[in-house]
């Protein structure tokens, strides 16, 4: 007897075919290839502060700013579509837009302006449709346990998202978009919730029965039949990507789109849904950004050698350099990591963050790192 699947789970299917077949597109743009040394940050509240900033950037040889524009759910730019970040509501109302203040003063000085945006967390996207957000093994929303992630396993939360980002893809001149947080949550403060726990939704628990035949919430995590479940999790994560790409090309903006990774890409994977190195294989990314932030000089080099061999040779990776936390607390440490990424097949660097760069002066290191890179 022919078992008749509903027209939803079908959708979905076919969702994950497009992921799983060769469905490959080629990564191309005709802006420039990213150079010199970037710096992750934030933007501000004032002109004032913002032109202090970029000068400083333009002095000490920065050429890309990557301010990270989303703070739990909010944006950091003009949309009716999500909240906008709280401590910028009011000189918002007032008139002054950050994000635009930033990109013109910082085009002006010749840097590049490539904004950070987190894909999971969301706030508005979620209204009147509480089954977007994303729900745990418990079948809780995530949001009891951690931060408001979105399902990614429905279309039409995919699409909700997506047109956030595409205000800002639309509404200011940025040059490209770095996809962070672009995964299922994570809750490291228990072990029951830090791997693989969220991601539990509707969709993919109606795919998993229909076509193997278990409930994975019933699966151990990391057993061969929770494995299946996982890979339509991360087909999801890729199902989003893929769409952004789709959008932004269907707009006419061509910008340039890159993708935000840990160093451990197979757990990565496993815990959380996301793996860069698949969106570079399939040509939806120009940009690989690697988050060497916690490894000490004479560690970087394994890790950027399979970054970089998982990714292939048609992406660019960019590694990090991270005065965050003092992982890379002075000038000395700053050069040998810089000198280990490069070698070990980086194309490019970037630090994390701008505050802690200011806080321990290590503006002449970030400058040095850079001119490495020419």
């Amino acid at each position: 007897m022919m078992t008749t699947i509903p027209k939803s789970i079908t959708c979905l299917l076919a969702c994950l075919m497009l992921s799983i077949v060769a469905c490959t597109v080629q990564a191309q743009s005709s802006r420039e290839t990213i150079q010199g040394i970037g710096l992750y940050g934030a933007t501000f509240a004032t002109e004032a502060e913002t032109i202090e900033h970029i000068q400083k950037c333009k002095s000490y040889g920065i050429t890309v700013l990557y301010p990270s524009l989303s703070g739990g759910g909010t944006v950091v730019w003009k949309t009716d579509k999500e909240l906008y970040y709280t401590p910028f509501r009011e000189v918002m109302d007032e008139g002054f837009d950050s994000l635009a203040c930033f990109i013109k003063h910082a085009h002006a000085a010749g840097i590049k302006v490539y904004p950070s945006v987190a894909v999971s967390p969301v706030e508005k996207v979620v209204e009147g449709h509480p089954e977007w957000e994303t729900h745990d093994r418990d079948g809780l929303p995530s949001s009891q346990t951690t931060t408001r992630g979105l399902a990614l396993s429905y279309p039409e939360a995919r699409a909700a998202k997506i047109a956030v980002i595409m205000d800002l893809v639309n509404g200011y001149d940025v040059d490209g978009v770095m996809l962070d947080y672009c995964r299922y949550p994570e809750n490291s403060k228990s072990e029951k919730t830090k791997f693989g726990y969220y991601g539990y939704d509707k969709p993919l628990l109606d795919v998993c029965q229909s076509i193997y035949g278990f409930d994975p919430r019933e699966e151990p995590i990391g057993s061969a039949r929770w494995e299946l479940f996982n890979q339509m999790r991360i087909d999801t994560v890729t199902a989003f990507v893929r769409e952004f790409r789709e959008a932004v090309q269907a707009s006419g903006r061509d910008i340039r789109i890159g993708g935000f990774g840990d160093t451990n890409p197979a757990y990565e994977a496993r815990m959380c849904g996301r793996s860069v190195p698949a969106w570079a294989r399939q040509g939806l990314i120009e940009d690989y950004f690697l988050a060497t932030y916690t490894q000490k000089p004479g560690e970087m080099t394994d890790q950027v050698v399979l970054a970089r061999g998982l990714a292939g040779p048609d992406v660019k990776l960019l590694t990090a350099l991270s005065p965050f936390n003092r992982f890379h607390s002075t000038h000395e440490i700053m050069l040998q990591v810089a000198k280990e990424q490069l070698a070990a097949g980086a194309d490019g660097l970037w630090i994390y963050r701008s505050d802690y760069l200011e806080e321990m002066d290590l503006w002449h290191s970030a400058q040095a790192a850079g001119e490495m890179t020419h």
